[in-house]
């Protein structure tokens, strides 16, 4: 994190703790003068809380929370409230996402890509062009880094999507190699566990931590083409996986068979001072919380 990025975190982490209302910077303003500088017509949706932007151009609405607005936002409610009214506020055919005030500061640049790549639309790279390899944690964790918005993981295997040579005539683009095959898609596994739920006793269950492609890129069929893998690899009876509910629906995963199980309780957080999130365990004491998460799992037919 930028020296100038922490000093605003720090600035408005302070405004917190003083009870100030006066915001050192405007949050909300930098994110629309962003939108506008990549010329995205800006609406201002009215009455909304927290405060919405909607851009017409690509169907989304975008979310905006500053840390100090939380504050005063969450004496008036509680966890599941809080996780109910967003559910039912992005419940509508629209697409929605949410941006917290410290992740716009954090992950900045992130965001301005995905939200360039966006408007000027994803380019597709098909499955039948890629196989699926297992590759080294510090090469899947580089790639992650770079392409997914909540960068490593912690993780037992990772795998990656790769052009085999017999099929660069493709021309499909990467900054990333393995050997001298592209590396453009990745996805990082738990190790499988022996269920204990009921009806569900001993069966094995793969997690899938992350799976992403380059920005600005999507891979049709590459998230199926890696399960299909990882199954045969671990004969695993399940996988499940979490959804993050402010910038994703789970709309790809369920499209390929995954079922929505729960509804993951919103998780609490505190900032530190080098403006990373903290697990805490108090609603009262939270700085940043999420919206939650849709737990999604996929099974397979016994053999």
């Amino acid at each position: 994190m930028t020296e100038d990025i922490l000093l605003k975190l720090q600035l408005s982490l302070g405004a917190i703790s003083n009870g100030m209302m006066v915001y050192p910077i405007n949050f909300y303003d930098d994110v629309s003068s962003f939108f506008r500088e990549i010329e995205l017509t800006v609406e201002i949706v009215k009455d909304s809380s927290p405060s919405t932007l909607y851009l017409p151009e690509l169907s989304i609405y975008v979310q905006c929370i500053s840390l100090a607005d939380y504050q005063v936002m969450k004496k008036n409610t509680d966890t599941l409230t809080w996780q109910k009214q967003y559910v039912e506020q992005t419940g509508g055919s629209k697409e929605w996402i949410r941006i917290w005030e410290d992740i716009w500061y954090k992950h900045f640049e992130w965001i301005k890509k995905y939200f360039q790549y966006r408007k000027l639309g994803y380019k597709s790279i098909f499955a039948r062009d890629l196989r699926v390899v297992p590759i080294a944690k510090d090469i899947a964790n580089t790639f992650l880094e770079a392409e997914h918005l909540l960068g490593k993981v912690q993780a037992k295997s990772f795998y990656g999507l790769v052009v085999p040579l017999h099929r660069q005539f493709r021309n499909i683009s990467s900054e990333y190699f393995l050997g001298e095959q592209k590396l453009v898609g990745v996805a990082a596994f738990a190790k499988p566990m022996l269920m204990k739920e009921k009806g569900f006793e001993g069966k094995l269950s793969g997690e899938l931590i992350r799976f992403c492609s380059i920005l600005g890129t999507r891979i049709v069929g590459g998230l199926s083409k890696m399960i299909q893998y990882y199954q045969q690899e671990e004969k695993v009876d399940n996988i499940m996986t979490y959804i993050d509910l402010e910038w994703n629906r789970g709309e790809g995963y369920q499209s390929i068979g995954f079922q929505e199980v729960q509804l993951t309780k919103p998780i609490l957080y505190n900032i530190n001072d080098q403006g990373d999130r903290v697990i805490c365990r108090s609603w009262d004491e939270a700085t940043v919380c999420t919206a939650g998460n849709k737990k999604l799992r996929i099974y397979f037919p016994e053999n």
